[in-house]
């Protein structure tokens, strides 16, 4: 019995140790190490930036050329011609959905870019933009798209071993804003007393209706590439909920991940099992309320130790997370329109693009600023 009460009383003195760390973090008042700035090599940066529009035009048909030539030797499948005009190819129209993607293009105007991009994505007819709406149907180019998202993550997450996870949302409309509809609700939160009631709060989306396309990435710290992904326009579906399946991509894609970093949602047990399951670790500050306790998942207690005995050698690996926001700031940054498809499935499809986009993009730039990262096919 005396036993029992002095574990008990050991637990209550770290979980103690732990909120007074948590509080310290919230008031500002925890004295962090200074860190190296880090310096930026601007001529590498300039080359990048005037060679961009050349580079990316290269990486959407050889990404794409690549993908289907993937796709068939997989498939195999053997083409019958049939009475008609024989359809425009796959490949074809997935090169000018993610041209529309990088110009934030309507579709007419994509119709246009493809006359006088053609012969740069190696397309040997045009077609109207109709034929580019019908393209934001999945079985048309998802299974490319796909090809492309594993092929991103191969040239440039094949040794990276920390990501980041955050949600976020792409309005559909221009009445609406996702960090000022989050504003709202974190405020409607601070109201709330019943914790239980505030978790579920705080995991579901901001809206009740369709203002938004909801997402859930997860980004290399080092690369900046997304490495996992999942997409919904139903609100129901909380961002914890779409956890599972960003990691299950994220694992699949980044053979070397070993730490998973995320905000403080995803600080619960639940979240320390499904990363561990991966074999990796996650690293969340939890909230203030929280305790040592494992309830039967042992990886709780070992973050929450960690976090106790090595608070800045924790935070210092923490603090990463911001990088996954800064990914979603820079997708927003270049591609600021709302999303103009109306269908669920297409506007799956339109936010897909942006994902692509934003790894290809990043890809070049690595060539140029960290070139030990990446296996881009890019000067070749």
């Amino acid at each position: 019995m005396a036993e029992k009460e002095g574990e008990g009383a050991m637990r209550r003195l770290w979980t103690r140790d732990l909120r007074n760390i948590l509080q310290a973090v919230k008031d500002g008042t925890f004295k962090y190490e200074e860190k190296e700035e880090k310096k930026i090599d601007w001529k590498s940066y300039n080359e990048a930036q005037l060679n961009e529009l050349a580079d990316m035009l290269k990486m959407i048909r050889d990404s794409v050329d690549i993908a289907v030539e993937r796709i068939e030797t997989r498939e195999q499948k053997e083409t019958r011609k049939g009475p008609g005009r024989p359809p425009i190819p796959n490949g074809d129209i997935a090169k000018v959905l993610l041209l529309q993607s990088y110009f934030g293009v309507s579709d007419r105007v994509a119709g246009g870019l493809l006359r006088v991009f053609d012969s740069k994505l190696g397309i040997s007819q045009t077609f109207s933009y109709k034929t580019i709406e019908r393209g934001y149907d999945p079985e048309r180019t998802k299974v490319i798209f796909d090809e492309i998202f594993k092929l991103t993550n191969e040239w440039s997450n094949f040794a990276e071993n920390m990501f980041g996870v955050d949600g976020t949302g792409d309005p559909t409309t221009n009445k609406v804003n996702y960090e000022s509809k989050r504003a709202e609700q974190r405020k409607e939160h601070g109201k709330k007393e019943n914790t239980e009631h505030n978790d579920e709060v705080m995991n579901a989306w901001p809206s009740k209706r369709s203002d938004f396309q909801y997402s859930v990435l997860s980004g290399g710290i080092h690369t900046k590439i997304i490495g996992g992904f999942f997409t919904t326009s139903d609100h129901r579906i909380g961002e914890l909920a779409q956890l599972p399946f960003a990691m299950e991509q994220t694992a699949e894609n980044a053979p070397s991940l070993e730490i998973m970093l995320g905000d403080k949602l995803y600080a619960n047990r639940p979240a320390c099992r499904l990363v561990s399951s991966y074999g990796a670790t996650l690293f969340s500050l939890p909230k203030l309320n929280s305790t040592i306790h494992s309830k039967g998942v042992p990886e709780w207690s070992k973050m929450t130790h960690k976090l106790i005995l090595d608070p800045q050698g924790f935070l210092e690996v923490f603090h990463n997370r911001s990088i996954s926001e800064t990914i979603n700031s820079m997708m927003k940054r270049r591609e600021p329109a709302p999303i103009r498809k109306r269908l669920d499935w297409r506007k799956a499809t339109a936010e897909y693009l942006k994902v692509n986009i934003h790894n290809l993009r990043q890809s070049c730039y690595l060539a140029y600023l960290a070139p030990l990262l990446t296996r881009i096919p890019l000067h070749t």
